[in-house]
């Protein structure tokens, strides 16, 4: 991937310096300013998940049509509200569920499933330091989100979205290893700061396009509040919303 790439050319450029630097009495202020250089990308590469730095994520789809997914619920509150909504608009999403939420909440679980929406991993805790969990800490967090979800359903999920977007390179084996697909996004709602619906459906419908996979978050009342408003907007934008399966042509479960 990309970061064996970068990895390989700061230590090729590294070396190289040394010898070209090494009598001039600035090799250790070049030797910082690569090692700087190095870090910057490295952590642009962890936290944008679009770059595929450390793995290949999909980030957008193949047809020309757009894809509503749901980070960190279920919710007992919220959920049912958005899914009320999908179901009257007819509207399949994606659901991105936090397994400690699934296993608390799983008649909800069930009733994303029964209505035909497609149910995808986003890790058992949702730790705010996953990302620097071991490579055994991180595998057994993901299979126990799917293990979550499969006796529930009796369905395998094959989608993982990473919790707050942030890779790294035990993410590329562990996801290899479990045979889970990362998705990330095209447009970002940002619902978690909005202060209210019109800032969702501004900031989204400002960006939006064919092929966009569209973040968003099932917790979260003013995504709730935002639905209807921004289905309307789509379809009157004349763009067709369709399962993220179907957009990115991948089956969502083994």
């Amino acid at each position: 991937m990309k970061h064996n790439i970068v990895t390989g050319t700061a230590i090729t450029v590294f070396a190289l310096s040394g010898i070209i630097f090494w009598e001039t009495g600035f090799v250790w202020l070049v030797f910082i300013a690569i090692a700087l250089a190095y870090l910057a990308v490295t952590a642009y590469g962890s936290f944008k998940i679009q770059a595929n730095y450390f793995l290949k994520s999909i980030n957008t789809g193949k047809r020309k049509s757009i894809a509503l997914t749901f980070d960190d619920g279920p919710d007992p509150e919220t959920t049912p509200k958005i899914l009320d909504i999908l179901r009257e608009k007819g509207v399949k999403a994606t659901f991105f569920v936090i397994g400690k939420k699934a296993e608390k909440y799983p008649e909800l679980l069930r009733r994303i499933d029964e209505e035909g929406h497609i149910v995808a991993n986003h890790s058992y805790s949702h730790h705010t330091m996953i990302a620097f969990f071991s490579q055994e800490n991180l595998a057994r967090d993901l299979e126990h989100c799917t293990n979550v979800i499969t006796e529930i359903l009796g369905k395998t999920p094959k989608f993982y979205r990473p919790p707050f977007g942030v890779t790294n390179p035990r993410y590329a084996r562990v996801l290899r290893e479990l045979k889970l697909n990362s998705i990330g996004w095209s447009v970002r709602s940002l619902d978690t700061k909005a202060q209210n619906k019109y800032e969702i459906i501004n900031r989204v419908m400002s960006k939006l396009k064919a092929r966009d996979i569209v973040l968003l978050h099932d917790n979260r009342k003013v995504t709730a509040d935002s639905m209807e408003d921004l289905i309307e907007h789509c379809l009157q934008k004349g763009l067709k919303i369709e399962p993220l399966s179907k957009m990115i042509q991948k089956e969502p479960y083994e």
